[in-house]
């Protein structure tokens, strides 16, 4: 029998390429005078024990023009205190609280925003969720410098800060690893693939998109302002610098219930997912490797698909490893073992997602149709 040759599949070889090539690259020689003013929006439901950590990020941006711009839908949402008080220990920073949103459509992130939208001075808009940290200050000079003419919008590769727990290694593992390489890949591919995590868009691409009463259609509102974008003429920039996840809520359960949500969305949006996804993940791709060598080389099914797995696991570990700035707080036994949880349950998660239809969204019960229709479950 004839030792199997081993081949880096060339998606794990792309991301590894494009890690090293793109990210991390901090602005440099930037002539602060020239550039633009941006409106910030951020959506807020309730709060969590590192909402004002996070928040205070980006009362910090070393920016030279920036409005902040908080939208919560309730008059009694504590996240109100929570910006208030930061409101008046940064006087000097222009931050605005607006109260009880306005319906333009299904999707509440966008009824939320509405009004803080509609009152934004700036043409260019950056929506970044409640859960985003700003690791680092100068994040949003990094995006407008990527800004160019030609291009309509700059999102941000989402990742996570360090914290404590199984849910938090879970989540490291997924989103320095599958998601990650996925991600990165279809970027450097050329195809339209945006999360709304962080995003930086232009006020005329929301325009040819139909404004936010045509985006309130859909629940991935992200997606159709990316396809806005190409549609416009204009060009999607990748940030050199991702978006750091760091909510205080998460549990193993919580990303279980995140992936099924995500696969029912991005199944109803994109339908090609429910043929295609599968095969990038570990398990099917190696099973379906192993068959093929073992029918056409008769090579050991055992042998190969251990060192499949093995390296498969090597590389994840190491684009996370690249994509961390600071010390990882886990051991690696610790990742093997969150990393070993992802890999078994994420096609359990994927079967459960493109099966349902109905998707549990913050404080609401939405329907989703095909082409990423929503519907509001009363």
């Amino acid at each position: 029998m004839r030792a199997p040759h081993f081949q880096v599949p060339a998606h794990k070889k792309q991301s590894t390429f494009l890690r090293k090539l793109h990210m991390h690259r901090h602005p440099t020689n930037v002539l602060r005078d020239d550039l633009p003013g941006v409106s910030i929006l951020k959506p807020l439901v309730g709060v969590d024990s590192n909402l004002q950590d996070n928040l205070e990020t980006f009362f910090k941006l070393d920016y030279p023009r920036f409005e902040l711009l908080f939208c919560v839908q309730e008059e009694n949402d504590p996240a109100r205190k929570v910006v208030e008080s930061l409101m008046e220990r940064y006087p000097h920073i222009d931050a605005r609280l607006f109260v009880g949103g306005c319906k333009v459509g299904n999707n509440p992130k966008l009824n939320n925003l509405m009004p803080a939208y509609s009152a934004s001075q700036y043409d260019l808009i950056m929506i970044s969720d409640s859960g985003i940290k700003m690791v680092y200050t100068d994040t949003l000079t990094e995006m407008v410098c990527k800004m160019t003419p030609d291009v309509g919008l700059i999102h941000a590769l989402p990742y996570c800060c360090n914290r404590k727990g199984f849910g938090a290694t879970l989540e490291k593992a997924y989103f320095g690893g599958a998601h990650g390489r996925l991600y990165m890949c279809i970027n450097m591919l050329g195809f339209t693939c945006v999360t709304g995590m962080s995003n930086l868009i232009r006020r005329s691409v929301i325009g040819v998109a139909g404004g936010f009463e045509e985006l309130a259609k859909y629940i991935s509102e992200d997606c159709y302002m990316g396809l806005a974008t190409v549609k416009s003429g204009l060009k999607i920039r990748l940030s050199s610098l991702p978006a750091m996840q760091n909510p205080g809520n998460y549990s193993a359960k919580s990303f279980g219930k995140r992936m099924v949500r995500w696969t029912t969305v991005r199944s109803s949006s994109v339908p090609s997912t429910i043929l295609l996804e599968p095969f990038s993940e570990m398990l099917v791709c190696g099973l379906c490797c192993t068959w093929a060598v073992y029918y056409l080389f008769d090579w050991d099914p055992i042998l190969f698909f251990m060192l499949h797995l093995l390296q498969w696991f090597v590389l994840d570990y190491i684009q996370l490893y690249a994509l961390q700035r600071e010390p990882l707080n886990f051991s690696k036994f610790d990742y093997a073992v969150a990393w070993a949880y992802r890999e078994c349950t994420t096609l359990w998660h994927f079967l459960k997602g493109c099966v349902r239809n109905k998707v549990t969204w913050r404080t609401g019960t939405f329907k989703v149709k095909w082409g990423g229709f929503l519907e509001e479950v009363y």
